[in-house]
C-alpha cells in the first residue's frame, strides 16, 4: 500500500538474541518428540505459508509461534527457578511502567532518552494517532509506557499485576501496597476502558470472596440477621451511588468529566469483524496466512472504511490467520497439559485474556503481552 506498517515488519529484537542464549543453555531439557500430531501440524504451516499472499511474513510468524511454543515449555521444565525470579522482577516492572505512564502523561508526551532504548515510542499530544482521553474537560494523553499503544500496556498491567498477588508473598505490607496502587495508577493512566471495568469487576468479586469464609459459623436467625445486614448495606451504598449520578446527570453529563476516546472506536473494531468474517468463509479450514490479515484486509474492507489493523478479537485472528485445523491441531498436541489445567482455580487467567481478547489483539500481535501470556501460562 506504500505505507511501512508495522504489523508487516519482520524484526529482529534484542529480546530475542535473549532468549536464543536462554534456549541454548537449556538445550538438554528440550524434548522433542515427533508425533502424529506434530507431523500433521508441519504440514498445515506449509501449506498455510504456500497459500499465504505474503509468505515470507508467513514464514516469520510461524516462526514466532514455534518460539511461543518453545518459550511456554521451557518456562515449565524451570518453573520453580522462574517463579521466585518473576516474584521479584514482575512488581519492579509493574512500578517503572506504572510512573513512566505517569510522567509521559504530565509531559504530554515521550521521555526519550534511555527509555526509547527499553522501547518507548516517540509522540506528542497533538500527533497523528496518539491515544487521547480528557479529564473535567481537559485533554491528556494515555499513558503508553514503553509499549506500542495504551491498551496494550493495561492488559499486561492487569494480567502481570494479578498474577502476582495470586502468589505466596513474604514481602513488606508498605511495599505490598506501593506495588498494588502502581498497578491500580498505570491502569487508570492507560485509558482502556475494557480494563478498567474488568478491573473494577475483579476487585469487587474478589472482596465478595473474602467475606464468605467470615460468615458466623451459627445457623439461624443468627445467620439470617448477618446476611440482612450485609444486603441493607450494600442497597445503601448502591442508593448513595444512583442519587449522586442522578443528581450530577441533571446538570453535567459524564462526557463532562471523563471522554476523550475515539468516537468511531467500536464501528473500527465492528468492520474489522466484519472483514474477519469473510476471510473466515473464503478460507475456514487453512486461513488466509498466518501474519496476512493485515496483508488481506484491503480485499475486504467495505464502504469507505480504511483502518490496517488487526482484528481487535483474539479468536477471530487465530481462526482467519492459521484456520480451523491449525487451531484443532494446537489443541491436540497440547491436551495433556489442558486436561492437567487447574481451570477453577484459574479462572481469573481466563477471565483476563479471554475478556480483553475478545476486544482487542495484543494477546497474538504484540511482544510484550505475547511474552508475558506463554510465561505466564508455564507458571500456571
Amino acid at each position: 500500500m506504500g505505507a511501512r506498517v508495522d504489523y508487516l515488519s519482520i524484526i529482529l529484537y534484542l529480546t530475542d538474541l535473549v532468549w536464543l542464549l536462554w534456549v541454548w543453555t537449556q538445550r538438554k531439557k528440550i524434548k522433542l518428540k515427533p508425533d502424529f500430531f506434530s507431523f500433521i501440524l508441519l504440514l498445515l504451516a506449509v501449506a498455510n505459508i504456500i497459500f499465504a499472499p505474503a509468505r515470507l511474513v508467513a514464514v516469520y510468524k510461524w516462526l514466532r509461534i514455534g518460539q511461543w511454543w518453545l518459550t511456554w515449555q521451557l518456562v515449565k521444565e524451570n518453573k520453580i527457578r522462574i517463579l521466585s525470579l518473576l516474584k521479584k522482577i514482575v512488581p519492579a516492572w509493574i512500578i517503572v511502567e506504572s510512573f513512566l505512564g505517569l510522567a509521559q502523561v504530565l509531559k504530554g508526551g515521550s521521555l526519550n532518552g534511555i527509555w526509547w532504548w527499553l522501547g518507548e515510542r516517540r509522540f506528542t499530544f497533538g500527533g497523528i494517532g496518539i491515544a487521547q482521553m480528557r479529564f473535567f474537560d481537559e485533554g491528556w494523553i494515555r499513558a503508553y509506557g514503553t509499549f506500542s499503544h495504551p491498551n496494550s500496556l493495561a492488559g499486561f498491567l492487569l494480567l502481570s499485576w494479578w498474577w502476582w498477588r495470586k502468589q505466596r508473598l513474604n514481602i513488606n505490607k508498605v511495599f505490598y501496597w506501593v506495588v498494588n496502587w502502581s498497578a491500580i495508577l498505570g491502569i487508570i493512566l492507560t485509558g482502556s476502558r475494557i480494563v478498567w471495568g474488568l478491573t473494577l469487576g475483579l476487585l469487587i468479586v474478589e472482596q465478595i470472596r473474602k467475606l464468605i469464609p467470615n460468615l458466623p459459623p451459627f445457623g439461624g436467625e443468627n445467620k439470617k440477621k448477618y446476611f440482612r445486614e450485609m444486603l441493607g448495606k450494600g442497597l445503601l451504598i448502591l442508593g448513595i451511588i444512583c442519587l449522586t449520578l442522578g443528581v450530577v446527570s441533571i446538570n453535567y453529563r459524564v462526557s463532562d468529566f471523563v471522554g476523550g476516546w475515539d468516537v468511531d472506536s467500536w464501528n473500527k473494531r465492528e468492520m474489522l469483524g466484519l472483514a474477519a468474517i469473510k476471510m473466515i468463509g473464503k478460507s475456514p479450514l487453512f486461513g488466509v496466512g498466518a501474519g496476512n490479515f493485515v496483508v488481506r484486509l484491503p480485499k475486504f474492507q467495505t464502504g469507505n472504511f480504511y483502518w490496517m489493523q488487526p482484528v481487535h478479537n483474539i479468536f477471530l485472528l487465530m481462526w482467519c490467520e492459521i484456520g480451523a485445523l491449525g487451531i484443532i491441531m494446537f489443541l491436540a498436541l497440547g491436551i495433556n497439559k489442558l486436561i492437567g489445567f487447574k481451570w477453577k482455580k484459574q479462572v481469573w487467567f481466563l477471565l483476563i485474556v479471554g475478556i480483553t481478547g475478545m476486544f482487542d489483539h495484543y494477546w497474538l500481535t504484540l511482544p510484550q503481552n505475547n511474552w508475558l501470556l506463554a510465561i505466564i501460562l508455564g507458571l500456571i
